[in-house]
């Protein structure tokens, strides 16, 4: 690299030591129209400037609500700017108008029907476009990356190589690489997470700590251990407000809620019980979780609005020290809440608790980062970008030791300081004035907080969970199974669409019936019949599918 990076040297060549095996050759996949010529030499390191005149490129991704905290544009991010300066290259970044999922699909597919497509696009390529990045590269949407990556993208080969379970996720059954993603270093939580299991936790239950303390309660573990203490905090007011107005189970709206079928062992979408592929809502565990729900809210243990409940309406409920129990992720719901709680009261107490089970079963996770890279989402290449080479230098440089610095902790100086040759988070940050979390502080000079492409710094977990309280809940998240994950399977174009026109109709009426079914509109006797709609409507045709693609990618090499 020609750029000097002071203090950060040491740190840089330490890094890149991590990474530094040698690189695999990449999968084959059709040429691109503007394909490197194969008689064109791999490049060995990205050259800084990339370019020797400034260029623009356009790319497309929704805005993070932890960015949205104190900016309007990732262009006002101060990683960026320093990207551009470093590579000669400026991000034009286009943002959907809502953070609403919804709305973002709704965007997203009002741009692909235009044609009008930017040099880049994050997207979510399995689960979110119809027919998957397969079809997405058919229909001349974006370009399949393997040429690219293995002349202008050294520290992803590295990468790849030095990961074969995140080498083995980011491709098609096919080999085809089609997205710069976020990923996981291969030393990404030793500092953290020293088990022999690799998975490590970030989103779970949490619960009220010192409420159980003054009603004498241990941290629940069973439903039925969770029923007696939503129960107690319904009935016995703990939070002294003389009102008794706690809301036992506050969930941030229907999907906060649905997470709670994990404790049968199923989960809310496709999951794999050994070799066998399952849809959770079309099992009978999962009317037995509808019916235990059902009884809860009866019963007045679930937030009455939590169908309704947004994200401001959430915080005030639990801030205004009412709600209970909820789940969420440990920095930017858990950490969060921890500091703003007790800032206004210095008793406050949260915790988090195992993943709850049934009893006579055993707990299980759904939400684990033992999937190297994000399921099917990233950075594409557009193939009506007129810049497909330094596009691929631009993303590439993430996964350099220099580059995952950048994209982790920001600016040297004014995020992060070097102590001992490691990257220190400074209390701007850490303990940001303006009371913001860290993952909002953070986002003012970097994608630390996870979203786009690059390779995270390993240091950077055990700042942002720096809290007493959320080292202590990382021991208890991680608690449950992790064998019935179902890893980043890519359907064919053909089984793409034909899932895409099932699921799409399954997965509206499963979410009307779980919100009718939880609130008594429609009466649990009437799952049979609710069964037998899923079926006409084809889902044993989409598990399937994900049968078989779940049996191509064990069997990838």
């Amino acid at each position: 690299m020609n750029r000097k990076l002071g203090k950060t040297s040491a740190y840089v060549m330490s890094f890149a030591l991590l990474t530094s095996l040698l690189a695999g050759c990449t999968s084959s996949a059709t040429q691109p129209t503007n394909s490197p010529s194969k008689n064109e030499e791999a490049i060995s390191s990205i050259p800084l400037p990339i370019v020797s005149k400034p260029i623009t490129l356009k790319m497309f991704v929704s805005m993070d609500p932890k960015v949205a905290a104190t900016m309007k544009n990732y262009n006002e991010i101060a990683q960026f700017k320093e990207l551009e300066k470093r590579t000669g290259i400026h991000i034009d970044f286009i943002h959907p108008a809502s953070m609403d999922a919804a709305a973002i699909k709704e965007q997203f597919n009002l741009m692909i029907a235009s044609g009008d497509l930017p040099d880049l696009i994050y997207y979510n390529w399995i689960n979110d476009f119809n027919g998957g990045p397969n079809k997405a590269i058919k229909d001349g949407i974006i370009l399949p990356l393997n040429d690219l990556v293995d002349k202008y993208s050294p520290n992803l080969k590295k990468f790849m190589s030095s990961d074969p379970k995140a080498n083995k996720q980011l491709r098609t059954d096919d080999g085809t690489l089609y997205v710069f993603p976020e990923a996981q270093s291969p030393d990404q939580f030793a500092k953290v997470n020293p088990n022999p299991n690799p998975a490590f936790q970030t989103f779970g239950w949490q619960i009220r700590q010192d409420w159980l303390e003054k009603l004498k309660l241990k941290s629940p573990e069973t439903i039925d251990d969770w029923y007696e203490v939503l129960t107690a905090f319904k009935t016995k007011n703990p939070s002294g407000s003389g009102k008794n107005d706690e809301i036992p189970l506050a969930p941030k709206g229907a999907g906060d809620l649905q997470n709670w079928v994990r404790a049968w062992g199923i989960n809310y979408g496709f999951y794999h019980d050994g070799d066998t592929v399952k849809f959770g809502p079309y099992t009978p565990e999962y009317k037995e979780a509808l019916t235990t729900l059902a009884k809860w809210y009866k019963e007045g243990l679930i937030d009455p609005d939590f169908g309704l409940t947004d994200a401001k309406q959430f915080d005030t409920k639990v801030t205004g020290n009412r709600a209970g129990a909820w789940t969420g992720a440990t920095s930017g719901t858990f950490g969060r809440f921890v500091q703003l709680m007790k800032a206004k009261d210095p008793s406050v107490k949260l915790l988090g608790t195992v993943p709850p089970y049934v009893k006579g079963t055993k707990s299980y996770n759904f939400n684990a980062d033992e999937i190297k890279v994000a399921n099917g989402i990233g950075v594409a290449i557009s193939a009506k970008s007129k810049y497909a080479k330094e596009a691929a230098m631009w993303l590439d440089y993430g996964y350099s030791p220099e580059g995952a610095l950048l994209n982790t902790f920001g600016i040297e100086g004014e995020s992060y300081k070097m102590v001992n040759g490691s990257p220190q988070l400074l209390p701007e940050i850490t303990n940001n004035p303006k009371g913001l979390s860290i993952d909002e502080a953070l986002s003012k000079y970097s994608r630390g907080s996870g979203g786009l492409a690059y390779v995270m710094t390993p240091e950077i977990w055990h700042q942002r969970m720096s809290l007493p309280e959320q080292q202590q809940i990382i021991g208890l998240w991680k608690a449950g199974s992790y064998d019935r994950i179902m890893p980043p399977v890519t359907p064919t174009v053909e089984e793409s669409t034909k899932m895409a026109s099932v699921m799409s109709a399954v997965n509206t009426y499963k979410d009307e019936q779980f919100l009718k079914m939880v609130m008594g509109q429609t009466p649990i006797s009437e799952f049979d019949n609710y069964i037998k709609t899923l079926k006409g409507m084809g889902v044993e045709d989409a598990i399937k599918i994900q049968q078989a693609a779940y049996e191509r990618y064990v069997a990838r090499k």
